[in-house]
């Protein structure tokens, strides 16, 4: 028996059984396209290309190339509720300016990758917002002990899942795999169990870098 879920950041009444975060399309922006972003530490607007940001993404090793990635992707749009939900990829987001939490996440995950993190260090995790009426989506990065630090959109400080106390675990996934988190820990599942706005999930992982 397949299990369907239709996960978005919109309050639980609206979305009745469990949600994801996640629907979509391609994004289509081309990568030479400029984005801007406010820079907070020289309190000034910033315009880069997407092939300028990685750039200097790469410049930054381990969690400060997470941090500088984290805020300028958190600065260049805003978190704004899609009643026609859609995956949208880092050059989708800059493009609209406006997206939901996962298109945060998605846009994180390629430009870190392409800044040369290690795929295996990142996945995203689907989580019951305790503090508010909403489901929620995040990127994670494991660190050398195994635990993980949370890259959200709703603020620009990464703590450690343990501290992330509000976050109520769902699921996870990456390009590969995917986990529900059943009796207090993460469990196996086949990604073609699981279906988000009609479409398997097993078909949207290996896209995650396209979108």
């Amino acid at each position: 028996m397949s299990s369907s879920h239709s996960l978005r950041c919109v309050p639980r009444e609206l979305v009745g059984v469990l949600a994801l975060c996640l629907i979509g399309l391609h994004a289509a922006a081309a990568h030479s396209a400029s984005f801007v972003y406010w820079d907070d530490p020289t309190a000034s607007a910033v315009t880069l290309t997407r092939a300028q940001f990685v750039d200097k993404a790469n410049d930054y090793r381990g969690e400060a190339r997470l941090a500088y990635v984290n805020r300028v992707v958190n600065s260049a749009a805003r978190q704004q509720f899609e009643k026609i939900d859609t995956w949208k990829g880092f050059d989708r987001l800059a493009k609209d300016q406006y997206g939901d939490c996962e298109d945060f996440a998605i846009a994180k995950y390629q430009i870190l990758i392409d800044a040369g993190t290690p795929a295996d260090r990142l996945d995203f995790l689907a989580a019951d917002d305790k503090l508010t009426p909403t489901y929620h989506a995040v990127l994670r990065y494991r660190r050398d002990d195994g635990s993980h630090l949370i890259l959200d959109n709703l603020t620009l400080m990464m703590l450690p899942e343990s501290r992330r106390t509000d976050l109520a675990p769902i699921m996870t996934f990456d390009r590969e795999k995917a986990q529900i988190y059943r009796d207090g820990a993460f469990q196996p599942v086949d990604p073609a169990r699981i279906v988000l706005g009609g479409q398997r999930l097993s078909e949207r992982l290996p896209k995650l870098m396209d979108y």
